[in-house]
């Protein structure tokens, strides 16, 4: 039950030949590691063209070296040996070798695109309480890099690419913590064991791709949450339409229509509109504000050359920002209102003059989330003309405003890729912005049947995902929510998360902290019990959306304002001796005054389940 992974982001550039991972891990309790991935060019999806011999299973081995009670960063240990294995250097004392062939299965299995290659340990390694310098080290075929044959037997040579983030282009947290493992100071070498190494401190700013899947050993206290509580509010919302495949497409359910959306707080009111295409009848590519104020801004977007593009054209592409004449709130911005937009070819735009790093869609949830924050009208493959060097293409894109009441993109018989083959059809509709936060999408006509399109809003930069569990992918049925007066998007509030202070080692006191309490929270309960159930859904209290994750009645209840967010298990302010092996549960009730009646009627919120292991260690 308790298992964990250290898992990084999975973005980044080759390292051309990367051999070497290293990193400073810390271990609260004795683990065994099962699985270690790293992500390599054959892997690495959109980052590279695949090297084609090492495409198959295995393609090399992973290494495992630690240097117990020492510190990646002590420069002593990284003395450049030109470390290699035909003939072998090995590393100097007091590097062990924690994997090898006699005793472990090592080999590195090549995995598909943007999943991590991965070394399966049988079995697995065991590593004690404390800390640890490790280092990974990537062996290609053989030991060493093959030379690649001539004519039609030429290939690249057998070595091992790895895959690093490049922080100063996407951030994240140079560290990693789960309360039994962390890792930090985590870097990349080439050759491994080099004196010198790339990490979150160097120029650019460096991180590994690699993840850790372990398990506790044996007599080790643990925790564990399980269940989703109440209402995880992300302010993402949408609707994907998958594709036909038709020649004649399909038509979204919104098209011909329009869908408001206005700005509440920190969400939107989501509500069918009142224009229709083209909006208040006015003629795309009519206004001057643009065209007079900002001569480098066209009204006529795909008269300029874009300023990111797949193909160098305008398919797949993105425009220059775009100043906007008012600043432009929205759910999520951290009271930083946009300035200026990125219009994309494909039916999106990105908010505050940030260029997204995929300028597609093509099913890409995760790549849309991670980008800046976005609103997408109809974001599919479309192939408008591209009139800056007349090649390819049909219809037009198109940015008016009046330079300080609205600013409406028109997509204006654009046709979806390949030019006419997919549908025959061509697509026309609106995205409007206004200086209080409201936005409006119109339709006229919509038709997709070779790609999926996408519908809604996110804040981007790493948010959340709504609907991952859904097929399709809908976080809501847009047009069930409209149709039945409209819905609230989320505040990006997340559930009231139930967690220990520390292991519930014996000797040591069991202190629970509940965070992510709503703002209206006046009681917080925590009940304790010693079986859980895998989430009752609490519609008949009056709590639609919410989940009971332990059984009643409870062993005990501990209450308190909910200011204070940690309590104490009177009894176990000292964890006895006898309570090691044994589990209990236990999960929190908030009550709430004054709690927006969308969330439920009986102001009542609940947290996770959380699962709690006695033990010694």
């Amino acid at each position: 039950m308790f298992e964990g992974a250290a898992l990084p982001p999975n973005y980044g550039v080759s390292l051309d030949p990367g051999v070497g991972i290293r990193f400073d891990l810390v271990a609260d309790a004795p683990i065994e590691v099962m699985n270690i991935g790293i992500n390599v060019l054959g892997d690495g999806g959109n980052y590279g063209m695949p090297v084609p011999n090492l495409i198959g299973a295995p393609n090399g081995t992973l290494e495992v070296w630690v240097a117990p009670n020492h510190s990646v960063r002590e420069a002593a240990l990284f003395t450049n040996v030109n470390y290699r294995h035909n003939p072998p250097t090995m590393p100097p004392l007091p590097w062990t070798l924690l994997s090898n062939q006699v005793t472990h299965v090592s080999n590195l299995v090549w995995s598909d695109p943007d999943t991590p290659s991965t070394a399966s340990f049988t079995p697995p390694l065991s590593l004690a309480a404390g800390s640890y310098a490790v280092v990974l080290v990537a062996v290609p075929r053989g030991g060493a890099s093959i030379p690649g044959g001539t004519g039609a037997t030429a290939r690249p040579a057998d070595r091992i690419h790895l895959l690093s983030t490049n922080l100063a282009q996407v951030p994240g947290p140079a560290s990693f913590a789960d309360g039994v493992l962390s890792i930090a100071n985590a870097g990349v070498q080439t050759p491994a064991f080099a004196s010198t190494s790339k990490d979150a401190t160097s120029t650019p700013p460096v991180l590994p791709n690699f993840e850790l899947t372990y398990r506790l050993g044996a007599n080790a206290a643990a925790q564990q949450r399980y269940g989703l509580g109440c209402y995880d509010r992300k302010h993402t919302f949408y609707e994907g339409f998958l594709a036909t495949g038709t020649a004649g497409g399909a038509t979204i359910d919104l098209a011909p229509g329009s869908l408001a959306l206005r700005k509440l707080g920190n969400r939107y009111f989501v509500e069918g509109g009142q224009s229709s295409y083209p909006r208040n009848g006015f003629t795309p590519g009519s206004s001057s504000w643009y065209r007079v104020n900002h001569p480098a801004t066209p009204t006529h977007v795909n008269t300029r050359a874009p300023a990111t593009s797949v193909w160098g054209d305008w398919d797949d592409a993105t425009s220059q920002a775009y100043p906007l004449p008012f600043a432009f709130p929205f759910p999520g911005d951290a009271g930083v209102p946009a300035t200026a937009i990125v219009i994309g070819s494909n039916g999106a735009i990105w908010l505050g003059g940030a260029q997204p790093t995929t300028q597609r869609f093509l099913g890409d949830y995760q790549g849309w989330l991670d980008g800046p924050p976005s609103l997408a009208a109809a974001y599919f493959d479309l192939y408008p003309a591209d009139r800056f060097t007349l090649y390819g293409g049909a219809g037009d894109i198109y940015i008016d405003s009046d330079g300080s009441n609205y600013v409406t993109i028109s997509w204006v018989a654009v046709t979806e890729y390949p030019s006419g083959a997919a549908t025959g059809t061509l697509n026309s509709f609106q995205l409007t912005l206004m200086p209080n936060g409201n936005a409006e999408f119109t339709y006229g006509r919509i038709r997709h049947g070779a790609s999926d399109l996408l519908v809604g809003f996110t804040p981007g930069n790493g948010a959340g995902d709504p609907g991952s569990g859904s097929t399709p992918r809908r976080a809501p049925d847009l047009r069930s929510g409209i149709a039945t007066g409209g819905f609230l998007s989320g505040d990006g509030a997340s559930p009231s998360l139930l967690q220990l202070t520390s292991r519930p080692r014996v000797g040591a006191p069991l202190v629970f902290d509940t965070t992510n309490l709503d703002a209206t929270a006046v009681l917080n309960i925590t009940l304790v019990s010693t079986t859980s159930v895998p989430g009752i859904d609490l519609a008949m209290l009056g709590m639609r959306g919410c989940e009971a994750n332990v059984m009643l009645p409870e062993i005990a209840a501990f209450a308190q304002f909910a200011q204070n967010r940690t309590a104490t298990w009177p009894a176990l302010a000292s964890i006895p001796a006898m309570f090691a092996g044994f589990d209990l549960f236990a999960q929190s009730v908030q009550l709430c005054a004054g709690m927006p009646v969308s969330y439920n009627a009986a102001n009542v919120l609940v947290s996770n389940g959380l699962c709690v292991r006695f033990d010694r260690n």
